[in-house]
């Protein structure tokens, strides 16, 4: 059975994290009673955050990218994960976003996932998977 494409795009980051001499505690959240729980929980002496995954097949090329508006027919982020992201990061915790594609991912931080970004942004934006287990590795272990 394949897996999805967020999944394999997870594990890939996690295997750069694996290289690390050091690397947080981390933990898929998966809750089927409530949704909305972010993809993973990570864990370090320096700090918790929390990270939804998604994965965007192509990088796009040209137009707007919304992560999460209502009447979009196929939003990345729905109702119920984006109210999650925000009433924890009101609170006070470190919530992230980063919206993956097949040449790295793009770390979204302070309710940017909220805004929609030129094409042009988000591609200037991308970070390779090991740059990306570089941050949380960083943020959560100092």
């Amino acid at each position: 059975m394949s897996s999805k494409p967020e999944t394999t795009f997870i594990a890939s980051v996690h295997r750069q994290l694996a290289k690390h001499s050091e690397r947080p505690y981390y933990e898929k959240m998966n809750n089927p009673y409530r949704g909305g729980t972010p993809d993973v929980w990570y864990s370090g002496l320096l700090a918790d955050i929390w990270v939804e995954y998604k994965f965007h097949p192509s990088v796009p090329q040209r137009g707007t990218v919304w992560l999460c508006k209502p009447d979009v027919k196929s939003p990345l982020l729905s109702v119920l994960q984006a109210d999650w992201l925000r009433e924890r990061y009101r609170e006070g915790r470190k919530v992230f976003v980063i919206v993956g594609c097949p040449t790295g991912g793009v770390l979204m931080r302070d309710l940017e996932w909220e805004n929609p970004f030129p094409a042009k942004y988000f591609t200037s934006r991308i970070q390779t998977r090991a740059d990306l287990a570089n941050w949380i590795a960083c943020t959560t272990l100092g």
